[in-house]
């Protein structure tokens, strides 16, 4: 039996030990924490900077498109996503390699023709052993295809998701020219002397520097939006990046199959096809022909597999169709505008042409925005975007 002397000497090396601990877990912790706040102090008063509230912010195509790939939450993700799927293209390699490493002889003996066939001689007694040994290899196979068919998908979709970024950034810029072209034309016959002032015209100058106003505040809400900024105010120039218009196309080629919506088919197809492994189970060596002398294939008509993909196709072909025939329609429209003649006189009409031209370049680029993201020959020659 220990002496209380002893015991109260431990005892009190355990207490100032555990006090001791306390204090360097306490300051451990502060220091953390105050280290973890400077940094985040320091991340903030460097977004409170780039977000630029107080002036005018300026930017070529260039600038932009590579502030998009820090400011844009879409296309960052869209960026993140695309390296994962990589990733994890290299995690599916390695291991397909590793598992043909591991291949037995037994399992390679399972696998020969000849036993198989044996099976099939009498599958009710010899079918449950040869699937029993091939069960784990069959289920790693049947994994690793579910997720390489996952890897491809992500992989399509943060590609889309770029583009339809990239696609949102040329109509900022388009719109911006429309809109700096509408207000130079009416400042212009605003300041002009053939601007013969009176109630009507007057009402009409207002009306149509109300419009463009409001469209600049909204442009300029889209632009903030788009770079997750409260920007002051926004110029957009240097654009040199420019996709087609289409305004001279009579015919666009719609019978090429590798022009349209490669992009979007790669997503829905890749979905489907990994739908359809995960529904059918792999099928082991040897085991269609024994189904069919089992009399136990499935049977299923083709033709009902196919038909509600075929009307589907034929309702996006049909919309596909009718938004380009909008889209010159609104051309032919905006060339007839741009006939002007020159003006001895700025009358009510002229003013209203200026905002009915901007309109309709304004449809223009909702219908433009559509075969952008669906036409593959837009970005063949922009492979730097």
């Amino acid at each position: 039996m220990k002496p209380q002397v002893e015991i109260l000497r431990e005892v009190t090396v355990l207490v100032i030990a555990s006090f001791t601990l306390c204090q360097c877990a306490t300051q451990e912790v502060k220091r953390e924490l105050t280290q973890k706040v400077e940094r985040k102090g320091e991340t903030y008063s460097r977004e409170l900077t780039a977000q630029s509230p107080f002036k005018k912010v300026e930017m070529s195509w260039r600038e932009a498109s590579e502030l998009m790939k820090e400011r844009n939450p879409k296309y960052r993700q869209a960026i993140l996503d695309k390296e994962e799927s990589l990733n994890k293209k290299g995690i599916v390699n390695n291991l397909t390699h590793e598992v043909r490493k591991s291949l037995t002889s037994s399992l390679q003996t399972t696998l020969n023709p000849s036993e198989i066939a044996k099976a099939m001689k009498d599958p009710v007694a010899s079918l449950p052993r040869q699937l029993e040994s091939i069960t784990d290899l069959k289920n790693i196979s049947h994994s690793l295809t579910q997720s390489e068919w996952g890897r491809v998908t992500q992989s399509v979709r943060a590609d889309a998701a770029q583009r339809r970024e990239m696609v949102n950034l040329h109509v900022l810029f388009c719109q911006s020219e429309n809109l700096e072209q509408a207000e130079r034309e009416l400042k212009m016959m605003k300041d002009s002397d053939k601007l013969k002032a009176n109630k009507v015209v007057d009402a009409e100058l207002v009306k149509a520097q109300k419009l463009l106003e409001k469209e600049r505040s909204q442009w300029l809400d889209r632009v903030r939006d788009f770079f997750n900024a409260e920007y002051y105010d926004v110029e957009l120039n240097a654009y040199q990046k420019r996709l087609s218009f289409y305004r001279d196309v009579t015919d666009p080629g719609f019978s090429d199959w590798r022009r349209w919506r490669m992009l979007e088919n790669s997503d829905r197809l890749a979905s489907e096809m990994q739908k359809q492994h995960d529904k059918d189970k792999p099928v082991l060596p040897g085991m269609n022909r024994l189904k069919e002398n089992l009399g136990v294939s499935e049977l299923r008509s083709q033709l009902a597999e196919t038909s509600g993909v075929n009307q589907e196709m034929a309702k996006e072909v049909r919309q596909m169709l009718k938004n380009w025939r909008n889209l010159k329609s609104v051309q032919q429209k905006i060339v007839a505008q741009n006939k002007a003649e020159v003006l001895d006189e700025v009358r009510v009409n002229d003013l209203k042409r200026v905002t009915t031209l901007y309109q309709l370049k304004k449809k223009e680029l909702d219908h433009l925005k559509v075969f952008w993201m669906i036409d593959e020959e837009c970005w063949k020659s922009e492979k730097s975007l």
